[in-house]
């Protein structure tokens, strides 16, 4: 049997780990991880929020068809559609015709630790949690707020959408300006949040706003590489920018609310330690644009935990449209995977010449942002998660990647005393290895994932000597992994759950107090605002829905202690139904 390469997804993994770079990025080209040197020091990101290399794709797999879908490329088939070595610790009497597994493939427990929530407290989170989207028409909100270019251009242009940051908000008149004025280097990080549970969302509800997200924001993660094609049928057409700035235009959102997208303060020249400005005057797809390059390593963990939704979509949407959509993602994530692998663990980028280079710092290394190897020469797998994923997602297998049990040891340590960021990426790249090896039934890989991921979830409670672990939104961030991390077949302890509940009912209450859920409101005040609330010390706006994850998840653990009502939260009627009388 031929084998054929997954075309999942793999932007660039998320290290708030970054060797300092010079304000001019040296152009030079890939690198064998072999020959960098490790003497670089472990540094943080100061631009993050609050929070031998294959010319070509066609070298590296000449018989790939450019064309092939989601179907295709999700799963290794013989000639018959039948499976065939789906992984360790598969059952080899289940081959058959392929469908992503509904269960998990095996028993995995936890000692008790706390005591669970009663069936009382069960109710009450569930119905404050539900109608809180509720009462802000959340997902409307999603819809209003993103944008990129709307598919009612009449210029032909490729519609797309985001979840954007570094964006001012104006309200004027009756419409709603989002004017840009920042890079938004890591808006594929929040983008692919709400991506993931939208499509979990949709699946258990057909919500029409779920829909449109799931559908703009999968071309999103398209439009981030085919910003950096510099001609058509670009030979590197799978390279991901950080993000792109198109062309401005108006259009009507839900309703015929009016808005007004400006890209114009960042179509400029800019050039900073991480990343520069490139223009791309004739782009393909929309002509004279500008795009942000080096993508970082900070957003991959969230997009990689994506990719088994966005695979769930294209068998089981009942919109085609939705299917169509997800299939592109997963094609433009996937090959953008490939070429990481296969530039020995390292994400190339472009410049205005258009050649597909590893960024270099000053000192002539590959900078940290760009790499998922920089520092084995001192701690053997230090950032295996990673790179078991972008093999996973790009060619359905571990390859030679041997995580254990997920842990980064002695480089976990030092990057997260560094910068209290790292966690989030340590973290959600671990969920992202258990998830995709659980989709692509590598049993025994995941469930040795799975066993470190409970002791993670043990330190993250329990080890009072953890870095930075007097970070005001520690318990706020704790609560949103165990949730990640119970989608991906973490049983939850009683004191797990208590702590989501906690946690996700302090930000009920946060969030209710936003005053800017719907700005086109005829009563909201003209003039400059806040579109996006801030998280304080709460879980992120971009977490708010990670519930419905939870419940629509089939991996979802039968051993965890439950969180919420899922049939409630699967029941779009029934959100924010009447207080459980005591």
């Amino acid at each position: 049997m031929k084998r054929r390469p997954l075309l999942f997804l793999c932007l660039a993994l998320a290290s708030g780990l970054v060797a300092c770079g010079s304000d001019e990025p040296q152009r030079q080209p890939a690198v064998d991880a072999s020959d960098v040197a490790q003497e670089t020091d472990i540094a943080s990101d100061p631009d993050l929020p609050d929070d031998p290399a294959s010319d070509t794709l066609a070298d590296i797999d000449p018989d790939r068809d450019e064309e092939s879908t989601a179907n295709d490329i999700a799963t290794d088939l013989d000639e018959n559609g039948e499976t065939s070595d789906t992984g360790e610790g598969a059952d080899e009497e289940d081959a058959g015709p392929f469908e992503w597994p509904e269960a998990l493939p095996f028993e995995f427990t936890r000692p008790v630790a706390g005591t669970a929530p009663t069936s009382e407290e069960i109710a009450e989170f569930t119905r404050r949690m539900t109608g809180l989207w509720k009462e802000i028409d959340y997902f409307r909100w999603v819809r209003m707020t993103s944008h990129g270019i709307d598919p009612s251009n009449e210029e032909g242009w490729f519609d797309y959408a985001l979840w954007w940051q570094d964006t001012q908000a104006i309200r004027e008149g009756d419409a709603v300006i989002f004017r840009h004025y920042g890079r938004a280097d890591n808006l594929t990080m929040r983008t692919s949040r709400i991506l993931t549970v939208a499509i979990a969302g949709y699946l258990l509800t057909g919500d029409e706003q779920m829909r449109w997200i799931i559908e703009q924001y999968s071309r999103g993660l398209a439009a981030l590489s085919m910003a950096m094609e510099f001609i058509p049928d670009d030979p590197y057409r799978y390279l991901q920018a950080r993000a792109l700035f198109t062309r401005n235009h108006s259009y009507q959102t839900v309703d015929g609310r009016e808005v007004i997208i400006d890209y114009d303060p960042v179509r400029r020249d800019e050039v900073s330690w991480n990343a520069a400005i490139i223009h791309n005057p004739d782009n393909p797809y929309w002509g004279d644009i500008w795009f942000v390059n080096q993508r970082s390593k900070d957003d991959v963990p969230h997009m990689f935990r994506a990719v088994p939704m966005l695979l769930r979509a294209v068998q089981d949407a009942p919109d085609e449209s939705v299917r169509q959509a997800a299939e592109l993602a997963l094609e433009y994530l996937g090959g953008f995977a490939r070429d990481i692998v296969d530039s020995g663990y390292q994400i190339r980028t472009r410049f205005d010449d258009g050649e597909p280079v590893v960024p270099m710092n000053e000192s002539g290394l590959v900078k940290d942002l760009a790499s998922l190897v920089l520092y084995e020469r001192s701690v053997p797998n230090a950032e295996c998660n990673g790179k078991l994923s972008s093999a996973l997602v790009g060619y359905v297998e571990p390859l030679e990647n041997d995580c254990e049990a997920g842990s980064g040891g002695l480089y976990e340590t030092i990057a997260t005393m560094g910068h209290y960021f790292n966690y989030a990426i340590i973290r959600y790249f671990h969920i992202a290895a258990v998830h995709n090896a659980l989709m692509l039934r590598h049993n025994d890989v995941a469930l040795e994932l799975l066993q470190g991921l409970a002791a993670r979830a043990d330190a993250m409670v329990y080890d009072l000597t953890m870095p930075n672990r007097d970070e005001p939104t520690w318990m706020a961030d704790v609560a949103a992994f165990l949730l990640a991390a119970a989608a991906a077949g973490l049983p939850l302890t009683g004191d797990e759950a208590r702590i989501v509940q906690e946690q996700y009912l302090l930000s009920v209450d946060h969030y209710l107090a936003f005053d800017a859920w719907d700005p086109w409101d005829p009563d909201f005040p003209q003039g400059a605002f806040n579109y996006m609330p801030d998280r304080g010390v709460a879980v992120r706006p971009t977490e708010i829905g990670f519930l419905l994850e939870y419940c629509y998840s089939p991996f979802r653990n039968p051993a965890g202690v439950p969180v919420a009502d899922c049939e409630v939260v699967a029941d779009p009627a029934r959100w924010g139904e009447p207080e459980v009388e005591k």
